[in-house]
């Protein structure tokens, strides 16, 4: 037993046991910080109650949708176009502007709307994808703490808690990503301050996904002043 020691026959700490939380989460916020595309599903609750997204994401390039209460919007941006699927775009149109809903689902039910350049910085989306924003704020949380192994997404994560009761899923193996964060509201990394509950998981991280805007669309513009 003393020579296979000196010899270091009887295997070596694993991941989780050889570094602290302080370094988990530093190797989870370089690696994801620097993945340019992933799949990200993500589930908050807010006072209005629970909504969510599903994306693919490439570079600069997104597509998915989002849902919140009883609607869901899918959406193709191709940067800089964003295009609106227009049976969604009227449902989304009909509580504040009804003459415009009718003429979207009249028109262009069936097709994707190009929608206008400010449309896509008016959304929160940009903020939810940024990992590396997400990333650096993880990294600076205070309390981290290792609270054992469990499977995410059919793989081996060492679970990281911190003092606000959030909650990080590091890969095992590298290169160590993040493969979900869930997150309290009082968390100075939650995305939008009105949510009090976040959960995000990561997929097919590193992985191409191919996102092309769709090649059968109306201009939003050319819809605006005609009749239903």
């Amino acid at each position: 037993m003393v020579l296979a020691a000196a010899c270091g026959i009887g295997g070596s700490a694993s991941y989780e046991q050889s570094h602290t939380a302080q370094q988990i989460v530093a190797d989870a916020s370089r690696s994801t910080g620097s993945a340019t595309s992933f799949h990200m599903a993500v589930e908050v609750t807010t006072a209005e109650g629970p909504a969510g997204a599903d994306f693919d994401v490439e570079g600069a390039n997104v597509k998915g949708k989002l849902h919140s209460q009883g609607v869901t919007v899918r959406i193709v941006h191709v940067d800089p176009q964003t295009f609106v699927y227009g049976a969604d775009l009227a449902e989304l149109l009909a509580p504040t502007s009804p003459q415009a809903s009718a003429i979207v689902k009249a028109k262009a039910a069936d097709r994707w709307v190009l929608m206008p350049s400010s449309f896509w910085s008016s959304t929160n989306i940009p903020d939810i994808i940024d990992l590396k924003t997400i990333s650096n704020c993880l990294k600076t949380a205070a309390g981290l703490s290792k609270k054992g192994t469990s499977t995410v997404s059919g793989q081996q994560v060492v679970e990281i808690d911190d003092q606000l009761l959030g909650k990080m899923y590091v890969q095992a193996a590298a290169p160590h990503y993040f493969l979900r964060v869930d997150l309290q509201g009082v968390d100075t990394c939650v995305t939008d301050q009105s949510v009090t509950h976040e959960r995000f998981d990561l997929t097919n991280v590193g992985k191409k996904v191919g996102i092309t805007a769709p090649s059968d669309y109306v201009d939003l513009r050319t819809l605006a002043g005609g009749p239903p």
